[in-house]
């Protein structure tokens, strides 16, 4: 490198991924995280016994974790021009004037919504990690590797084992609240996590949300393959 030349350091480089692989965030101090896409409800639509019984099924979650957890809501704006095409269209090949007429200003009326206005789209997610070494009594942190580096090879299995155990206690403890939630997989990370760090270009790109995973209620270690339900409102 000649004098006076910089080098620019990769954008990787200043994250804390190593890698994600099988289901699992694993970070550059060696830990590893699990990621929970949740469903959400409208808690202002709820009886009063109803918000009693989801509060105190709320609390007894909190009690029950042994380990941290953080709950992360992520707003992202929705692009809606896929969507106007496919009405245009519709539009152009009705029949019926009437109808064709109510598509056409249905559509003019969402493109004017859209020049004035942002939509955006909200997800719930509960992160759960797994410390191989554990937390610091003292400090309440967790206690760093002797070095530094990605988990051994010879140790993932092992410690994401112990990982998915706690993303199974969680996901039954939230589901004794009400709300439908599944593990986020390999691809599901990869592109969760592109959207966070790279939000002008993922603005084109297809996240999932709770109900495209096709979960329902779980009981236990157990998942029902029943549809989920179209809600909306926040817990």
């Amino acid at each position: 490198m000649k004098q006076g030349e910089k080098t620019t350091a990769s954008t990787q480089a200043y994250l804390p991924i190593s890698e994600i692989r099988e289901g699992t965030v694993i970070m550059k101090d060696g830990s590893m995280r699990a990621v929970i896409i949740v469903s959400s409800f409208n808690f202002a639509l709820k009886s009063e016994d109803e918000k009693n019984a989801v509060l105190t099924s709320y609390q007894d979650f909190l009690n029950s974790l042994s380990f941290p957890v953080q709950i992360v809501a992520n707003s992202r704006k929705i692009d809606l021009s896929l969507y106007l095409n496919d009405v245009k269209k519709a539009a152009a090949q009705q029949s019926n004037p009437l109808i064709k007429i109510q598509t056409e200003e249905y559509h003019n009326f969402i493109e004017q919504l859209l020049e004035v206005s942002n939509i955006m789209e909200k997800r719930f997610y509960v992160v759960v990690p797994f410390y191989p070494f554990g937390i610091n009594a003292n400090t309440g942190l967790p206690n760093p590797f002797q070095k530094k580096g990605a988990t051994p090879v010879s140790n993932l299995e092992e410690n994401r084992k112990k990982l998915l155990s706690r993303v199974e206690e969680v996901i039954g403890s939230l589901s004794a609240v009400g709300l439908r939630c599944a593990a986020l997989g390999t691809e599901d990370l990869l592109e969760l996590y592109y959207s966070i760090y790279n939000p002008d270009t993922a603005k084109n790109q297809k996240i999932k949300s709770a109900d495209d995973f096709n979960i329902a209620l779980t009981s236990g270690s157990g998942v029902e393959q029943n549809p989920m339900e179209d809600t909306n409102g926040t817990v």
